[in-house]
Parts: structure tokens; C-alpha cells; sequence
């Protein structure tokens, strides 16, 4: 039977530096829209760790709220994450970006020995434990790894692309008892078991848009099998 809640998607502020990456979470957007798969999205309703001026790619002195920016994304259609429901929403998604790294968990500053934000455990341990489907792409399986060991899990299949160039990240999933699985830019890692669904998209640092729009589909492609959804999405 096909389900037709909502996935709850999630993001962690607005730019590739210091939030969600754009070109991802529209790229999840449009391949969600394709799939015929309505979404809600959330974000932390609390300062972001620290603001990028993108254009120079270097630190400012601003403060800014993850849920304010994460809204520019969201059109404005947007929910505290602390909001989020699991028994309204059938599966959660994560767009990556460094925010991953930065506001949904401490990765950036703690590397190896990182931790989930109080607010994304609340909501992303129920998913697992309700054994809904978690997606996470590029640097968002930080949250993933993390959450599925917290969750007791171990030996999990995750990706974050081609280790060579995820390398601290790929060898901390590893620390945290997890596997992780070489994937194709274009392609997702499915791991049907733990209903675990993760994609590279800029993981791969020379993908062009194109590429990274492929990974979108391919793990929208792949939730909504996971889902029973009969999907359009190329």
C-alpha cells in the first residue's frame, strides 16, 4: 500500500559553507516534487555556529538563525524542528552542506569525537526506531552514522562518495562502527535492513550541477521504492 504521508525534510540553514547546500535541497525538492512524494520542511530554530560570506569565503561577525536562513529555501514553508512528528511523516531527509558538520551536529570542531545537536537526536532517532527511512546526502551522513550508533546499530552501509576525498568523515563513520560503501556520484547506497538511504552529490567535489541533480533522484528514486510509491523521477 502506498503511503502518502509526508516525508519531513530538514535543513540547516542556507549555503554550502554554514547551512545546507542550495543546489542539494532544491535538487531533493524537484526530485521529491517528480516522485509524487509531498515533504514538510524543518529546521533548528536556533543560531547557526557561525556565518560565511560566500562570496569571499571567509568568516563574518554576523549571527543568524538556522530556521530564518533555512526559510529562503523553503519559500518560506518551514517548521522548527523541535515541531517535528514522526507519526505524521513517513520517512526524514537530510540535504547536505557543511551545516551538517556545523549546526546539526559539532563535526567541524570535534571531528571523530562528534555528537548529534540535542534537537536533530529528538527527531531523528524515532525514524530509526520506528525503522522509517532516513536520507541523508553529501555531508549530511554525518548525522546518519551518528544517529545509528547512538540507535545501537552497527555495520550499517552509508556513503559519503568516494572515500579520497571524504576521508575524515568516511574514517570517523568507521570509528563509529558503521561501514562505509564506495558510491557512484550518480547513484545512492541503499541499506534495506536499517532502511538507511544515503547519496555523494557534492561529496564529489568536481560534480557538476547535472551530477549532483542524479544523486538527488537517485535517493529520492530509491525512498520511494523503500515507500511504495510508483515514482516518475528519471
Amino acid at each position: 500500500m502506498e503511503n502518502t504521508l509526508p516525508v519531513a525534510l530538514v535543513l540547516s540553514g542556507c549555503g554550502v559553507y554554514d547551512g545546507s547546500e542550495v543546489s542539494e535541497a532544491v535538487g531533493v525538492i524537484v526530485a521529491l516534487s517528480q516522485a509524487g512524494i509531498p515533504y514538510t520542511c524543518y529546521a533548528p530554530d536556533r543560531p547557526q555556529l557561525h556565518v560565511i560570506n560566500h562570496a569571499k569565503a571567509s568568516e563574518t561577525d554576523e549571527t543568524r538563525n538556522i530556521l530564518d536562513e533555512a526559510a529562503r529555501i523553503a519559500r518560506g514553508n518551514i517548521l522548527p524542528l523541535a515541531e517535528l512528528d514522526v507519526s505524521r511523516h513517513s520517512a526524514i531527509v537530510f540535504p547536505g552542506g557543511f551545516g551538517a558538520a556545523k549546526n546539526l551536529t559539532n563535526f567541524a570542531r570535534a571531528g571523530s569525537q562528534a555528537e548529534l545537536a540535542d534537537d536533530v537526536r529528538a527527531a531523528v532517532l524515532p525514524f530509526i526506531q520506528a525503522h522509517k527511512p532516513v536520507v541523508a546526502l553529501c555531508a549530511a551522513p554525518l548525522v546518519l552514522g551518528l544517529a545509528a550508533r547512538e540507535a545501537g546499530i552497527a555495520g550499517a552501509r552509508i556513503t559519503f562518495g568516494n572515500p579520497s576525498e571524504g576521508k575524515a568523515m568516511a574514517e570517523a563513520l568507521v570509528s563509529w562502527g558503521q561501514q562505509h560503501v564506495e558510491t557512484a556520484v550518480d547513484a545512492a547506497c541503499v541499506d534495506e535492513h536499517h532502511r538507511f538511504i544515503t547519496a555523494p552529490a557534492y561529496m564529489y567535489g568536481q560534480a557538476t550541477p547535472a551530477e549532483v541533480f542524479a544523486s538527488c533522484q537517485a535517493a529520492i528514486r530509491a525512498l520511494g521504492t523503500m515507500l511504495g510509491h510508483t515514482t516518475t523521477a528519471a
